[in-house]
Parts: structure tokens; sequence; C-alpha cells
């Protein structure tokens, strides 16, 4: 008898066991796709660029700290996706932060497509929404206000479309600092 239970539960496991990687893996196309491991026709693929892409040298600023990360938890105001990408932050020489981001998208098709949700985002928060060229790519700042200590404080977050990625600006820093980090990266 106890032959038999101790049977049983080793068939149970074994069961458990070849379902839990049929779940893992495999050929299950909702897990593989069409585009292989973990995509599908209409996923983003994986980062395929480092960090390098997103350090910049300039004289006067200050590299802080590298992180990968994805577009999605970065609460970027039109991009719901999980992009993968980095940021790279960054002290200004007046000790205020700009932030600068890639994150890898399809192709520039795509890239540019996130750029234009952006764009329809911030219009309808009524946020100004102006144009500017950037390494000479066509790319958009975006101008919100907020109030710090009763004073009236503008924030700039610039984005464009740089080959397959969408890369972005961003930061409590002043426009001209924002503007420098973008113009350095060379993208």
């Amino acid at each position: 008898m106890k032959k038999s239970i101790l049977i049983v539960l080793l068939l149970v496991l074994l069961a458990a066991a070849v379902g839990v990687s049929g779940c893992l893996g495999g050929d299950d196309p909702a897990i593989n796709g069409p585009n292989g491991p973990n995509g599908s026709a209409n996923a983003t693929p994986d980062a395929t660029f480092n960090g390098s892409v997103v350090t910049v040298s300039v004289p006067g600023f200050e590299l802080l700290a590298i992180q990968e990360v994805t577009a999605d938890e970065r609460n970027i105001l039109g991009v719901n996706d999980a992009l993968h990408g980095f940021v790279a932050s960054y002290l200004t020489p007046t000790n205020t932060n700009v932030h600068f981001s890639a994150y890898q998208t399809e192709d520039n098709a795509s890239a540019r497509a996130y750029v234009q949700s952006m764009i329809n985002a911030h219009r309808a928060a009524n946020n100004t929404v102006t144009n500017v060229t950037i390494n000479g790519n066509n790319a958009t700042v975006f101008t919100t206000t907020t109030f710090i200590g009763g004073t009236t404080v503008e924030r700039f977050t610039l984005a464009w479309a740089s080959d397959d990625k969408l890369v972005i600006v961003f930061g409590p820093a002043t426009w001209a600092d924002i503007r420098t980090i973008a113009e350095a990266s060379d993208l």
C-alpha cells in the first residue's frame, strides 16, 4: 500500500513538473509568438543596446547613475508600453537633475509613433508643445508648469525618434541644461 501511494505521488509530481515546464517555454505561441521567445507580432522586442547609449560626457555635468528601466514604470505621459531602455541621471552645474533616456522600439516608425502619442497626451493635458531640431532630428518640447513654494516653475521634457530609439530628456533643470545633454548625445 505504501509503495502504491509513493508511486502515485511520484506520478503527480512528474505531471506537475511537465505542466510547469510547458508554461515556462516550449512552442506555446501565446508565450513565444512568431518572432521568437517572448515575442509576438505586436510585442516590442527586448532592448538590444546597452547603457553606453545613454552615457554623455559634458563638462560641468556629473553622471550620477545609469539604470535599466521600462517606459511604463517611468510614467511617461502618452507612453504606456513596457519599452525596454536605459536612463542616465546627471547633476547639472546648478545642482539640478537631468534624466536622459533611450528606449528600444521596433523601428523608426514605431519610435515616431510614440513621440506622436506623447504629443497627443500633452495637448490633451493642455501642456505647451513646440518643435525643435536636435542633432538633425525633429524633436518635441513639452512644457508643463508646477507650483513650488508659491512660485510657478516650468518643467521641460524633450522627445524624439532616433533610428529605432525613443529618446527622452527631462528633469527639473533649465531648458538650456536639457538641450545641452540632448545635443551631447549625438542621437
